[in-house]
């Protein structure tokens, strides 16, 4: 071999090695040589079997053996130990024949270390990927909202097991159509609020609207859009999460027709009912007016005692009208500070509570609630009332109003030293034309805390009455601290 020949070979970073029939080394080029750690003079001469770990000599012998005129070469992937880590040789044998007869084998192998490690990390990262992707498959699904992830061409990348099961089909049969294909006229409006979130890069939140597929059951849902940008602005999506709210809706709708129903019952009702009101106290002032001398000793008390009736029954169906009435439609509600309607409701009633010997004790700094403020105003307004309505003859009037903030609600408290309310009655004050036994006689019509916790509840909060170990009652108010569209 020319020394030039030797030299290219020499430098060449695979392991180049000739054996002859025997299997004995008769060249080696420097890497090969390298490889096997010996000096070049004592690997040639030496058997190719000697060389090979212990372990993988039937191996290697085994594959030689195989190898034929008809099929002579060979490749095969070794592992070997080198300082203590994995070296991964890529072999190939390739047999020399001359004339039928097997004359050697010329051998070469390469270092694929870093290959085999790079394609073990592949596989490793796509065993990966496919275990994240079978868990947000299995996320998405177990979420009962219905989710698409669309591209601006209206085409679904991806959507969950609710998504596609609202449409009447399967996740593999919906993945890849187009919106128009399966929603048929509905599809452009869904189409046009899906490219103003785009275009905008504004989401848009909570919009309640039809649902229209062409199979599966139409209904309604409330509906969010996100917008989402990957690799910049022509790679652009949207994430669409509709919630089904057909029960709610048609409850809804249910609850208006209630409503309206109730409010035509209570309007007839309380017209029915002052009629006749009317009549009698029509009849009874007349009676007073046109023989009021000529009455028997008394009959003016019996006419007087029929007019207080008519009067008192007048003010109950008032109460009640404004009962029915109250409802969260065409309520508005803003952040209203509670501390300043206390103040202006104090304010008002300084005569009253100074002619009662009263004391009024409000608390400092603002109470920032979401509500009304004249819905808000008629809570505490008639708490204050029923204070000096119900104080005690005993001792001289004091109501105090606290507050403390619990996480996201205010927790105001109304108390006052007045008669209290029996424990076993807390509840019963609360429900219309109720009221606790030991004010049976004081005037008043058992609507106003009725009407009270109708208005707390229209806020999302609650009214009630708690314990206390003195006298009086103390009635407990929940309100959000926050706007209900913050």
């Amino acid at each position: 071999m020319s020394d030039m020949f030797q030299s290219i070979l020499d430098t060449h970073p695979d392991y180049i090695c000739r054996f002859d029939a025997d299997r004995v080394f008769t060249y080696a080029n420097q890497a090969a040589v390298d490889f096997f750690r010996m000096d070049r003079d004592a690997l040639i001469g030496s058997r190719l079997l000697d060389r090979v770990p212990p372990d993988q000599r039937s191996e290697v012998d085994s594959r030689l053996t195989l190898l034929s005129e008809r099929s002579p070469a060979s490749t095969t992937l070794h592992k070997v130990m080198r300082d203590q880590r994995p070296v991964h040789i890529l072999w190939t044998n390739i047999a020399v024949y001359d004339e039928g007869r097997l004359v050697g084998y010329q051998s070469v192998g390469r270092d694929v270390s870093a290959e085999t490690a790079l394609r073990r990390e592949i596989r490793e990262q796509a065993k990966t990927l496919d275990r994240v992707q079978r868990e947000l498959r299995m996320v998405l699904d177990a979420v009962p909202s219905r989710i698409w992830y669309k591209d601006d061409k209206n085409t679904i990348l991806r959507l969950n097991a609710a998504a596609a099961d609202s449409m009447g089909l399967s996740v593999e049969e919906t993945e890849g159509q187009n919106t128009y294909d399966l929603f048929g006229e509905a599809a452009k409006a869904y189409h046009d609020d899906d490219l103003a979130v785009i275009n905008s890069g504004v989401a848009l939140r909570g919009k309640i609207e039809p649902y229209t597929p062409n199979e599966g059951d139409p209904g309604w849902v409330q509906t969010d859009k996100i917008p989402l940008e990957l690799n910049g602005p022509e790679d652009r999506r949207i994430l669409v999460v509709s919630t089904d709210i057909t029960d709610l809706k048609e409850k809804e709708t249910l609850l208006a027709s209630i409503n309206r129903n109730l409010d035509d019952f209570a309007s007839l009702t309380s017209h029915d009912l002052q009629a006749p009101l009317r009549k009698i106290g029509i009849s009874a002032e007349l009676l007073t007016l046109e023989h009021g001398e000529a009455l028997p000793d008394g009959a003016s008390e019996h006419l007087e005692e029929i007019e207080r009736g008519v009067r008192h029954m007048r003010g109950l169906i008032r109460s009640f009208l404004k009962f029915m009435r109250a409802s969260p439609h065409e309520v508005d509600f803003d952040t209203v500070d509670l501390g300043q309607i206390l103040e202006d409701f104090a304010a008002r009633e300084r005569d009253a509570i100074s002619d009662a010997g009263g004391t009024v004790i409000l608390p400092d700094g603002p109470i920032s609630v979401s509500g009304n403020a004249d819905l808000l105003g008629q809570v505490f307004g008639n708490l204050f009332q029923n204070a000096l309505k119900y104080r005690s003859p005993d001792r001289p009037l004091r109501v105090e109003v606290t507050a403390q903030r619990a996480l996201q609600n205010w927790v105001v408290d109304v108390i006052d030293n007045g008669r209290g309310i029996d424990s076993d009655e807390h509840d019963k004050v609360f429900d219309l034309f109720g009221r606790s036994q030991p004010q049976k006689g004081v005037k008043g019509s058992g609507i106003g805390l009725a009407l009270c916790r109708r208005i707390i509840a229209l806020h999302g909060g609650s009214i009630d009455l708690v314990e206390r170990d003195g006298p009086g009652a103390t009635f407990r108010i929940h309100l959000n601290a926050r706007r209900r569209n913050e």
